[in-house]
């Protein structure tokens, strides 16, 4: 016997999703941008971002340090993936401020699918004002170049890298960057940004006495902030396809926000020149028609096109990730992963089918995310 409770749960996720929705006004004051955030509901409250503080937040620049060393339950981190031929090298660095406050560095080879986390005293830590630029000892991380000095139990690593052909992500005033409006609501959980959907790195790095010199490698680089991890989510990232110029990223993720929660998505697809953006704040729907702890094959229909992908981890390592800016939870990441995409028109014509190697997956409790009731 049907209840109705469907269409009444389905109607309050409807109702919840409004009242997180709203939308942003600005106007000029002078020489400042005055920004209000107005919430469809009392739901959220009026946040004004002026002067300052908006310089302070740096909402323009994602890729820069947002935070404060002074900050509680918070923290940092930035990704950098370079794939060659047959060796995928993966760099966080990062800071964690809890009651362990501190810098940290975490490595991870193909080659060996262990992870190193390297601990820095927090006053080591240091990020440029006006730049992408931050430093953790003798250790520096840019948009532009990476050197990495680090000695740890079992671990020796030199490199200089150096990244050209790179493609940003665009900010705008009323999406500014990947998280589009999301970028401006106060108190998430987890803030992601994209700081280049690919690039070609070149350079050098000796791991352990085992020395390797690149060329036109894949890179790619994002990060994230605030106080931890979604508690379930999914993440796949990858631009080793076979034909050039193709990079994706697909993030899904449980969202709390005061008191209520939603499944929302997050992604990209470059073809060359071109960017395909997406997300909860797009009006794109997802499906998640698969998922284990090893597979997963999701869905994205916008207006314009329909997304296939299928991915399979690789070899995985368990990595560091926030709990309330405690690096205290352990996730498990692939960075050589395997994902096969699709992309079709909304009429149907395919644009591109291909498989990439060396993708980035990390599941986590990913198949709580396909009921799409918010209950976990």
């Amino acid at each position: 016997m049907h209840d109705g409770s469907t269409e009444k749960e389905s109607y309050q996720t409807r109702e919840n999703h409004k009242n997180l929705l709203g939308f942003a006004c600005l106007h000029k004051q002078g020489e400042h941008v005055d920004f209000c955030f107005l919430p469809s509901s009392s739901l959220l409250p009026s946040t004004h971002y002026r002067g300052s503080s908006m310089r302070k937040w740096n909402v323009f620049h994602p890729e820069r340090f947002q935070g404060s060393k002074k900050k509680n339950n918070y923290f940092e981190g930035w990704y950098f993936k370079i794939a060659m031929h047959d060796e995928v090298l993966y760099l966080n660095p990062g800071i964690s401020l809890s009651s362990d406050p501190h810098a940290f560095i975490q490595v991870v080879s193909s080659t060996r699918n262990k992870p190193w986390y390297v601990r820095f005293p927090l006053s080591t830590f240091s990020a440029d004002k006006d730049s992408f630029l931050i430093h953790i000892g003798e250790n520096s991380f840019s948009r532009e170049e990476v050197h990495v000095r680090l000695k740890d139990v079992d671990l020796d690593l030199q490199a200089d890298f150096s990244f050209t052909e790179l493609k940003k992500y665009p900010v705008t005033l009323t999406s500014p960057g990947i998280m589009g409006w999301y970028a401006y609501v106060p108190k998430m959980e987890c803030l992601h940004a994209v700081v280049a959907t690919t690039c070609s790195a070149s350079g050098t790095f000796t791991l352990n006495s085992r020395s390797v010199e690149f060329e036109h490698a894949n890179g790619y680089m994002e990060k994230d902030w605030g106080s931890s991890f979604p508690k379930a989510y999914l993440w796949i990232q990858a631009n080793s396809f076979s034909r050039e110029g193709v990079s994706v990223m697909l993030s899904i993720a449980h969202i709390p926000f005061r008191g209520l929660a939603f499944i929302g998505f997050l992604g990209f697809v470059q073809l060359k020149d071109s960017l395909i953006r997406f997300g909860t704040y797009s009006r794109a729907r997802f499906v998640i028609l698969h998922a284990t702890e090893t597979h997963i094959e999701a869905v994205i229909i916008t207006k314009k096109h329909r997304l296939t992908l299928k991915g399979a981890l690789g070899g995985a390592s368990g990595l560091a990730a926030p709990k309330e800016g405690s690096m205290e939870r352990t996730i498990y990441e692939s960075i050589d992963g395997t994902l096969y995409l699709r992309l079709e028109t909304a009429q149907g014509d395919l644009l591109v089918e291909d498989t990439s190697i060396h993708a980035g997956l990390e599941f986590s409790e990913a198949a709580k995310l396909m009921d799409g009731k918010h209950k976990l």
